[in-house]
């Protein structure tokens, strides 16, 4: 039954439908109905037209609109009713007056004296470019900047796997689980049964996982079975078997905290694929880094948050209970060298920082930008902004698959590759197998990692997390990680590019017109 919803809400599968549909109802107009063409167009101007006006004067991206706006020139009434049921992205009355309350908590928490790491306090550190970045991202992510943070990175899934089981055994308090995935299977067994033993033991053990994203890989009502074995557990964003607005957005994020003082994130799923136990798509190339200090609150904060805005019961949660030092002891190492800030993105409002983080990067950029991502989708701005780094004199070098795991995407993908490469953009595609890390490096200094695809979903619609990085010791082996990747990457030439046959060209165009809502 999950299969089949699978393939009923797919929005290609329904967007094809409603064409269909449409040119079936014109047909039987014009075969037994004898009214006047210029009425039947006076109809669908009316409702079209009104929806137009409203997608040019609506905040959405620029890129987003010219899609809503190209669907409903060709499919005028099923394009009206797509848009009204899936584009709106803006919190319901319902969902503002349960979220301000949350965020009220976690501001309060953040700013708390307790809450070492202000950006107040850390100024005089940071220079204007990261100061101006921290600065956003604590205004509209509601997550501090901090020092005394270790980061390690690892540029295999299979590398942080063994340290993801050796933590996870050392809990004594609590953890916290939220992922896009999750996945039976040697890594998701192997993280249950400690799981299940900490839970036994009174540890609190909370798990998020997103139902769309589960599909395929957990068995219905997964949630109950969790919760017999004492693991609180929440399904974000049920399937329903009916047209949902939110059904769109989905919880993206890719979240481990434990005890409060170490937390992983990356682009690793739970799923056998991540740590390469399970072949789909060649060698599958990921990454996840490992936070130990108090940056790690900010994942705290993000998950809580999750969970009060979607669990059904009335729990109340006070963030400062789960400061790090509540349950560890701060223990300083010598890896805690630079500033470390989670962040999150929420897909209900109109300020994308996701997306705003990665557009900073950019432009700051003075001799270098390294971008990994395993989906290229960009909408005009950012690819503006990427050509112009380029043009100005900015190495630019990104990382994309040689391995497609979506064909349709992929092709989309290679369709923004001429006028990048033409503004002097080097594009590398990794040949062993699929890239699924989404990371920035800037200038030796600045870098993120996380959960965000240079994509629309991930940009506009999902919940996504990431961590920005300013003069950290891990920036140095994430810079190994690129360079070593690229000598295992094949170089887009114009040369290649322009040898595309036209028909896959044509192909691409077609894509790229309705990218935005792939």
């Amino acid at each position: 039954m999950k299969k089949f919803l699978n393939k009923i809400f797919s929005p290609q599968f329904i967007a094809i439908l409603l064409i269909l549909l449409q040119l079936v109802i014109l047909i039987l107009f014009f075969a037994f109905i004898d009214t006047s063409l210029w009425i039947i167009q006076l109809g669908f101007d009316i409702i079209a037209i009104p929806t137009a006006f409203h997608i040019f004067n609506s905040k959405m991206n620029s890129s987003y609109k010219i899609a809503w706006m190209f669907f409903i020139i060709i499919s005028p009434v099923f394009g009206t009713a797509f848009y009204i049921l899936f584009a709106n992205k803006k919190f319901t009355k319902r969902e503002v007056r349960k979220i301000a309350p949350i965020n009220k908590m976690m501001k309060e928490a953040m700013n708390a004296p307790e809450a070492d790491g202000a950006i107040g306090k850390l100024d005089k550190n940071l220079d204007g470019d990261c100061l101006n970045i921290a600065t956003y991202i604590k205004h509209f992510s509601n997550c501090n900047i901090y020092q005394d943070t270790a980061t390690t990175y690892f540029s295999w899934g299979e590398d942080a796997f063994p340290v993801i089981l050796k933590k996870l055994k050392e809990a004594k308090h609590y953890i916290f689980l939220e992922y896009f995935i999750i996945a039976q299977g040697k890594m998701w067994d192997s993280i249950l049964e400690i799981l299940k033993e900490k839970a036994r033991s009174g540890v609190d053990v909370r798990v998020i996982y997103d139902d769309f994203g589960c599909l395929k890989t957990l068995p219905a009502h997964y949630d109950r079975y969790l919760e017999k074995e004492g693991i609180k557990c929440l399904i974000f964003n049920k399937i329903k078997p009916f047209l949902d607005i939110r059904m769109n957005n989905r919880d993206h994020r890719k979240i481990l905290v434990i005890d409060g003082f170490t937390g992983f994130t990356g682009g690793i799923n739970i799923a056998d694929e991540y740590i390469n136990e399970k072949v789909r798509f060649g060698k599958w190339k990921d990454n996840c880094i490992m936070l130990e200090g108090d940056a790690v609150f900010s994942l705290t904060s993000l998950f809580l948050s999750t969970w009060l805005l979607r669990k059904n019961d009335k729990e109340e949660i006070d963030f400062r209970k789960y400061y790090p030092y509540q349950h560890v002891n701060k223990n300083k190492n010598n890896n805690t060298k630079g500033f470390v800030q989670p962040y999150g993105s929420l897909p209900y409002t109109y300020e994308n920082a996701g997306y705003n983080v990665y557009l900073n990067l950019i432009l700051k950029a003075k001799k270098y930008i390294y971008i990994a991502t395993p989906y290229l989708i960009l909408n005009s701005t950012i690819q503006e902004a990427i050509c112009l780094a380029a043009k100005n004199g900015v190495k630019v070098k990104m990382l994309t698959p040689g391995v497609p795991d979506k064909k349709n995407v992929f092709e989309v993908t290679r369709s923004f590759y001429k006028p990048l490469v033409e503004a002097g953009v080097e594009i590398y595609e990794y040949q062993p197998g699929f890239v699924h890390s989404k990371m920035f490096l800037v200038d030796d200094i600045m870098g993120t990692v996380g959960t965000v695809n240079l994509d629309y979903r991930s940009l506009f619609l999902h919940m996504e997390n990431g961590t920005f990085l300013y003069k950290t010791n891990c920036l140095k082996d994430i810079k190994n990680d690129f360079e070593e990747t690229f000598l295992v990457s094949k170089k887009q030439t114009l040369d290649i590019i322009n040898k595309t046959n036209i028909f896959k060209r044509f192909y691409r165009i077609l894509l790229k017109v309705f990218s935005p809502l792939l």
